[in-house]
């Protein structure tokens, strides 16, 4: 039964999914971008989906860490001088949402969230016939440091409350685990319940084209502005001419902003720059999981076509050219981490992250228009988040009881 018609703007993993669950609820569905689907942010990241991940990015003491970070030239944390100014009442904002008060709310939010983040997407890569895309590997956190100092006790309570598994592991066990890390790393935690897509662009292809087996439509153009109406919009302005709309889906990832101040929400949303190196033959044993170095916060996930170095945060606006310096970092990084690593022909990647201060994404009707919703946001947490917030937003639109609460992820809670 057909329920009408809805159209998303982007084609990332969060905008295919929101169109692959309003499919499964009875929707005919058109996704409009300017890029083919997961080009964009959706190409290079980590690969991480954590059932009830919940720690959160800001945390008490986040302040005088800060300074620390900006020091460091390989640290990872970067924010260009010229942008700092405009960047500042996010940081604000940021560091606001890392009071205690505020970090166990928004852990709460976040484990509802993503409690069901690998089941929600287990049907639609079944229906892709793609179930080999998602792996549960398990995940390990190394340290330099000792067994005592690799962990943190806000992060350890909040992991032990949303009832995460994990096991403390020292520096042999850590070794027959990852047999090629450096001697360096001394402790680590192993989180047996994470699952890791082995190519993230190929996962979000795969589930576009199964939206569009289905009957759905993918339109390559760039939206610039909406035709109005009494309601709301009644079209997309973009590049390729006027499209109708009927109801509206925006997941554009960190463009979002731009669309949605268009239609009469602004949000505080920041491009926060991840970047990643790429080794197809990096000429080590491959780790079999994800590997996160703790200190300078970035992953080694082995994929299908080679070893990812993922990671750090740079603030320079949507913009900016990128800084691949950046990725050479994680490229030495990556050296120190595996001794004998090897770079040929290594490839290099920057995305923009869609953050809001407090992690956690926008995920609602617009307060002005009934017709709009709003799916972006997501911050370190697309991949991991998509597949449900595709569930949410068809839940809302078609009028049926949402799974979890949406109170925390409401646009207007800022």
């Amino acid at each position: 039964m057909n329920k009408g018609t809805v159209t998303v703007i982007g084609a990332g993993v969060v905008g295919i999914c929101c169109a692959s669950y309003l499919q499964r609820a009875g929707f005919q569905v058109t996704v409009v971008d300017e890029l083919p689907p997961g080009e964009g942010c959706s190409f290079g990241n980590a690969g991480i989906i954590s059932p009830r991940s919940c720690v959160p990015v800001a945390a008490p003491g986040m302040l005088w860490k800060v300074p620390g970070y900006l020091s460091d030239p390989v640290g990872p944390l970067a924010v260009r001088l010229a942008y700092f100014p405009t960047a500042l009442p996010w940081f604000v904002r940021f560091l606001l949402a890392g009071r205690l008060s505020r970090v166990r709310a928004i852990s709460q939010a976040m484990k509802a969230l993503h409690a069901s983040c690998l089941d929600d997407y287990l049907p639609l890569i079944k229906d892709a016939g793609a179930p080999d895309l998602i792996k549960q590997t398990g995940s390990l956190a190394v340290s330099r440091r000792d067994a005592a100092a690799a962990k943190n006790a806000l992060a350890d309570a909040l992991r032990q409350e949303a009832g995460i598994k994990s096991e403390v592991l020292g520096i042999d066990e850590i070794r027959q685990l990852v047999p090629g890390l450096s001697p360096e790393f001394k402790s680590g935690i192993f989180f047996p319940m994470t699952a890791q897509s082995v190519n993230s662009f190929r996962l979000v292809q795969v589930l576009a084209e199964t939206v569009v087996r289905n009957g759905g439509t993918i339109r390559r153009a760039r939206v610039t502005g909406f035709d109005h109406g009494m309601d709301g919009p009644r079209a997309l302005r973009t590049s390729g001419g006027d499209i109708p709309v009927e109801r509206l889906v925006i997941a554009a990832g960190a463009y979002s902003q731009r669309l949605a101040v268009q239609l009469g929400t602004s949000v505080p949303l920041e491009a926060e720059r991840g970047y990643h190196v790429m080794l197809p033959n990096p000429g080590i044993p491959m780790p079999r999981l994800p590997v996160l170095a703790s200190e300078h916060g970035f992953y080694a996930t082995p994929m299908e076509n080679g070893l990812r170095f993922a990671g750090t945060a740079e603030y320079a606006g949507l913009d900016a050219a990128p800084d691949y310096r950046r990725a050479k970092i994680l490229l030495e990084h990556g050296k120190r981490m595996f001794p004998g690593l090897e770079a040929a022909g290594a490839t290099e990647w920057m995305g923009r992250r869609p953050s809001l201060p407090d992690n956690l994404p926008v995920i609602d009707r617009s307060p002005r228009f009934p017709a709009v919703y709003y799916a972006f946001g997501h911050s370190h947490f697309g991949l991991m988040g998509a597949a449900v917030t595709g569930k949410l937003i068809a839940e809302l639109i078609s009028g049926a009881p949402s799974s979890i609460d949406l109170a925390p992820y409401r646009v207007t809670r800022f």
